[in-house]
């Protein structure tokens, strides 16, 4: 992790939920991956410096220019200088020779999908998106248009899903903090079932962005416990599979 400034050139307002900001990066945050985040300090607090950073997260890049997403409540203008920790987390891991990656946005908004879903649908990998509750405000035209959308419902179904997790060479899935524990433990039960004895590493895995402090693994706020050992999302994850995680 190293820390650099960048410069917000254009905020753009894309939903009631959600804005883009370009920022102009230093090269080395060029080599960021999806999956890796930045760590933002800004300046311009009326009168007043927070001791936490903001997490910012990548949705697209290109030659000199990074494109993140925040929420909209939060202030930002162009012109303004922020400081930057970087990278936070590691890449998602992509299982090799991969052809179908289903995602699941479990009443999250899929921000951290979208850098993803646009480098991998690039490189001929069919995908589908699931957006449950909060995640089915997002909107649609940010994504990549080669991204299958499926709507789930409330009860955490949604039309022909044992189909979906059967052509899925990989599952990934996004759910607040709240939710993290039933969610991703029901998505562990429902692979375990239809992959009664195939489940390889990396196979189905869960985003852990909450609870994010330090982002250098010093704090220790961000413990996924492990059947093995304590991971740390800010080092091990965001991207953790499951069959690692303790479900209480």
């Amino acid at each position: 992790m190293r820390e650099t400034q960048a410069l917000i050139e254009r905020v753009r307002r894309v939903s009631a939920d959600v804005q883009q900001i370009d920022l102009a990066v230093d090269p080395a945050l060029m080599q960021l991956k999806p999956g890796q985040a930045l760590f933002v300090r800004r300046h311009n607090q009326h009168g007043w410096e927070p001791y936490l950073r903001e997490l910012w997260i990548p949705v697209d890049m290109r030659p000199g220019r990074l494109t993140v997403e925040i929420a909209s409540s939060l202030d930002a203008a162009p012109n303004e200088i922020v400081d930057v920790l970087s990278p936070v987390g590691r890449p998602i891991p992509v299982r090799p020779r991969i052809q179908h990656l289903l995602l699941i946005a479990d009443d999250a908004l899929p921000t951290p999908f979208v850098f993803l879903a646009r480098t991998l649908s690039g490189g001929g990998v069919a995908i589908t998106l699931v957006l449950n509750g909060l995640a089915a405000r997002y909107p649609l035209e940010l994504l990549s248009p080669e991204v299958e959308i499926v709507r789930g419902d409330a009860d955490w179904s949604w039309p022909d899903q044992v189909a979906t997790f059967q052509w899925a060479d990989q599952v990934l899935i996004l759910a607040p903090g709240y939710r993290q524990a039933d969610a991703y433990g029901r998505l562990l039960d429902r692979v375990r079932q239809i992959r009664t004895h195939d489940l390889p590493d990396h196979y189905a895995c869960g985003l852990f962005y909450d609870r994010l402090a330090c982002g250098a693994g010093a704090c220790g706020a961000c413990e996924v416990r492990a059947h093995d050992t304590l991971l740390l999302a800010c080092a091990d994850g965001p991207a953790i599979d499951l069959k690692r995680v303790v479900f209480r």
